[in-house]
């Protein structure tokens, strides 16, 4: 799964009038540990009220927008809502902003310099990647806008409805972990996006909703504590919705989910009971703590050990791993970490630790925690999570697929983990499938560790007719 750290911050002030304006561009560089990633904001005015747009080039990202601003004298803080987190600084008055970022858990002293036009970075333009779709649409496209139960979050989402048939389908777009807008956005992909059109153009009704923090959606309450079971209650709520339009029908609705979206589905399913069937794509089969443990393992330990190195080796990272398993505060996390650590070192060397591992130390661990930032509530949620209770419950039609490039949530085991639940439960409506040469976003590459940015395709043209045949033949 995806990291959540997203180092954007967004920071607005006011200024006494014997002072230089801060109406300008700003420039910075928030160190995150392994590198620094560049940060570039824009400070106007409008109304008496300083309002502020942000930049992140090294992730592609431009004109963000920020959040609530509060000015006392030279001290300014600034909440940064997309990302769950803040920046706090002291302003020198000319052109240096000394301060702190903070998100969750992680901190960070973060300096701003004020920059000319000649020093700013050339915004960068995306890349259109083939498969976008591009307007007009030969299926109606509307902008929709909802509530949950309790009127704390408003959700934002497109409903792609085919404009020749009367009785289809319809489906809800379940995201991977992380903030993502409707569409997926990410590498300049939009994965959800082109499902949807693929799906709608095939006479399949398709809601896609900006997960929390991003897009029209906002974050709602207490956003430190959010875990998968928030976000099946987010589906539930567009479920309702869909229950409310005369256009669809109430006895065909599904949901499509990918990566942890996958893990939420039959959650939703087995709580509500108004699903009709469920797609699940790179979705986990396994216990989240082997799912973290397997993408660690392949961060940590190096290959081709001998088998006795390689047992050694692994217990020292999943011993650390558990840390988040057992406790969601991170100085208790890092506090268990060490304490960990020196006990395994108590045996193993430092020639031993260079032989088996990557790095050498408690550090890279650590920073983990800090890499998480404000998700530690989520992970240890996930740690804990056995997906065969959900699944083994399930009984409607199922289908499961997954790339076998896949190196984040690996196919065999979580396909394997997906047949004996769903066979568990009796269930004798199901359809399993591995796609060779899929990685976890269903791009065809060429090989698993190949970057998803530096592939062309969004999202395989094989998987995505399996998915929309799979859908038209199972629900009349």
């Amino acid at each position: 799964m995806k990291y959540f750290l997203l180092v954007l911050v967004c920071l607005g002030m006011s200024v006494s009038a014997n002072c230089q304006s801060v109406i300008g561009s700003w420039k910075g560089m928030i160190d995150v540990g392994a590198k620094k990633i560049a940060f570039i904001m824009h400070v106007s005015q409008k109304d008496n009220a300083y309002t502020t747009t942000f930049d992140s080039p090294d992730q592609k990202a431009f004109g963000l927008k920020g959040g609530e601003t509060i000015v006392s004298g030279d001290s300014i803080t600034a909440k940064i809502p997309v990302i769950r987190g803040s920046y706090h600084a002291l302003w020198d008055g000319r052109n240096t902003m000394e301060g702190t970022f903070a998100q969750g858990n992680f901190k960070t002293t973060l300096q701003l310099k004020r920059i000319s036009d000649s020093n700013f970075v050339k915004k960068y333009i995306p890349k259109v990647r083939p498969q976008t779709p591009v307007a007009p649409f030969t299926y109606k496209s509307e902008e929709v806008v909802y509530n949950n139960s309790d009127k704390s979050v408003q959700f934002g989402a497109t409903l792609t409805i085919p404009t020749d048939l009367t009785d289809f389908p319809t489906v809800i777009i379940i995201s991977g972990s992380g903030p993502q807008d409707r569409n997926g956005n990410m590498f300049e992909h939009q994965p959800y996006f082109v499902l949807a059109d693929y799906l709608t153009k095939n006479g399949i009704a398709v809601l896609r909703v900006d997960d929390r923090g991003t897009g029209l959606t906002n974050v709602g309450n207490d956003p430190l504590k959010l875990t998968s079971e928030d976000f099946a209650k987010d589906v539930e709520s567009g479920l309702q919705y869909l229950l409310t339009r005369n256009d669809i029908n109430p006895k065909k609705i599904g949901l499509i989910g990918h990566s942890e979206g996958g893990m939420i589905a039959p959650m939703v399913a087995v709580n509500t009971k108004k699903i009709a069937f469920i797609a699940l794509l790179a979705a986990p089969g396994i216990k989240g703590e082997e799912i973290l443990k397997f993408q660690m393992k392949r961060n940590f330990v190096k290959k081709n050990l001998l088998p006795e190195d390689d047992l050694k080796a692994t217990g020292m990272v999943n011993g650390m791993m558990d840390a988040f398993k057992l406790y969601s505060n991170a100085d208790s996390i890092k506090n268990y970490m060490q304490d960990y650590y020196k006990k395994w070192k108590v045996y193993n060397n430092d020639e031993v630790e260079s032989n088996l591992l990557y790095t050498k130390g408690p550090k890279a661990f650590l920073n983990i925690t800090d890499q998480f930032g404000s998700g530690l509530v989520w992970l240890k949620y996930f740690m804990n999570y056995d997906p065969a209770i959900n699944l083994s419950a399930l009984k409607l039609p199922v289908l499961a697929v997954n790339g076998e490039s896949d190196i984040q949530i690996e196919a065999k085991a979580n396909l394997e983990g997906i047949n004996a639940a769903l066979k568990k439960g009796r269930n004798r409506k199901y359809t399993l499938r591995s796609f060779p040469d899929l990685n976890h976003l269903f791009q065809t590459c060429k090989s698993a560790n190949d970057p998803y940015d530096s592939i062309e395709e969004t999202f395989s043209p094989i998987a995505l007719k399996f998915i929309s045949d799979w859908i038209k033949s199972t629900i009349h």
